[in-house]
């Protein structure tokens, strides 16, 4: 028991070891990860299936934040309004 629970601490140790290495570098491996995801669906499904699937997303991301933030569709347009200048 006692070993697991040690080597679950090591374990944890690395892993914000790791984290606090790539902490500088966090958007350009998110960035690459996203874009290396696009250009796979892009080639394996189509460009068309492709949009469709990112406006799904988009679309849930948006339903998601109206739940967690208890929005209403016109408070979550003003608030998108507000973010890009429009």
């Amino acid at each position: 028991m006692e070993k697991e629970a040690q080597k679950n601490e090591t374990k944890k140790a690395k892993t914000a070891q790791f984290m606090e290495k790539i902490a500088p570098y966090r958007f350009r491996v998110l960035w690459t990860a996203l874009l290396l995801i696009l250009a796979i669906l892009l080639l394996t499904v189509g460009f068309w299936k492709t949009i469709l699937l990112l406006i799904f997303a988009v679309a849930g991301y948006l339903f998601g934040k109206m739940r967690d933030e208890d929005l209403d569709v016109y408070s979550l347009m003003d608030e998108l309004k507000t973010k890009f200048g429009l």
